[in-house]
C-alpha cells in the first residue's frame, strides 16, 4: 500500500483544507490510507495527486476506486479511465 520509495507519513500542511472534519495532525497514511486517499482523489489538485501517487502504489489507488463507496460518480470514472 504504501511506496517503497517513500515512507513518511504524515500529511503536508496543505492538505489541511481537505480534511476540515477531523483531526489534521493525528492523520497518518498508515493508520489511514483509504481514508486519505479518498478525500485526496476527490479534492485535491494536481500536487496532491502527485503526493499521493508518490506515497502510494498504484495498484491500491486501482482497488480503493474499483471498491470505494465514498468517491463521487464523476471522481470514480475518471479514475478509472486514467488507470487503465
Amino acid at each position: 500500500m504504501l511506496s517503497e520509495k517513500k515512507q513518511s507519513t504524515g500529511l503536508p500542511k496543505e492538505f489541511q483544507r481537505y480534511f476540515w472534519d477531523v483531526k489534521f495532525d493525528e492523520l497518518t497514511l498508515e493508520k489511514h490510507p483509504r481514508f486519505i486517499a479518498e478525500r485526496l482523489l476527490n479534492y485535491t489538485d494536481l500536487n496532491g495527486i502527485k503526493w499521493l501517487l508518490s506515497c502510494t502504489d498504484k495498484q491500491f489507488i486501482r482497488l480503493l476506486v474499483e471498491n470505494s463507496r465514498n468517491l463521487n460518480a464523476k471522481t470514480r470514472n475518471y479514475w478509472k479511465l486514467i488507470l487503465t
